[in-house]
């Protein structure tokens, strides 16, 4: 009995500290910058194993590089805009409660990325720090469609970081 005590926290362990490190032989397959009129919002990188996208699945890393500061409600309110394109209202107000408890806000300068990893679980990392994770693939997937789905806001943007455009973008 203790020795199964015993391996379950090991597991638990493994799980969680292997969640706090980002992988860092991932390869680029490309980057751009969100500029809005003539403001830079951030510059976003995507990275895959071998530099090349395969899906929304992942395993990927989306790293976004902020330009400008940005309060967390604003960063909420942006995501929930974006996201319901790509799940329900319910659904969505869930991870947006999960995000508020992860989320700090941000300053000029700050990163924020994002890791599927190979279980579809997603973790975020802030200046290159674990901040939480959310273990949902559909999360995971409906998350990085904001940047990636031919149907983002931004589609000049999810072209390039998909490695289909060369130049930087504007919207």
């Amino acid at each position: 009995m203790l020795a199964r005590a015993c391996l379950y926290v090991l597991i638990f362990y493994s799980a969680t500290v292997s969640a706090q490190v980002i992988p860092s032989h991932f390869k680029s397959v490309s980057h751009t910058t969100l500029s809005i009129l003539w403001f830079d919002i951030y510059k976003a990188e995507l990275f895959t194993p071998a530099g090349i996208y395969n899906g929304f699945e992942g395993p990927l890393i989306l790293k976004l590089n902020y330009l400008r500061n940005i309060s967390q409600d604003d960063l909420l309110s942006e995501t929930k805009k974006n996201i319901l394109k790509f799940t329900k209202q319910p659904q969505a107000a869930l991870w947006l409660k999960k995000l508020k408890a992860i989320w700090p806000a941000i300053e000029k300068g700050d990163q924020l990325a994002f890791w599927i990893d190979v279980q579809g679980a997603g973790h975020f990392f802030f200046n290159d720090r674990w901040i939480g994770s959310i273990d949902n693939p559909a999360f995971s997937s409906a998350f990085v469609q904001i940047w990636l789905s031919k149907n983002s806001s931004y589609p000049k943007l999810a072209k390039q970081l998909r490695g289909e455009l060369n130049n930087e973008i504007s919207k």
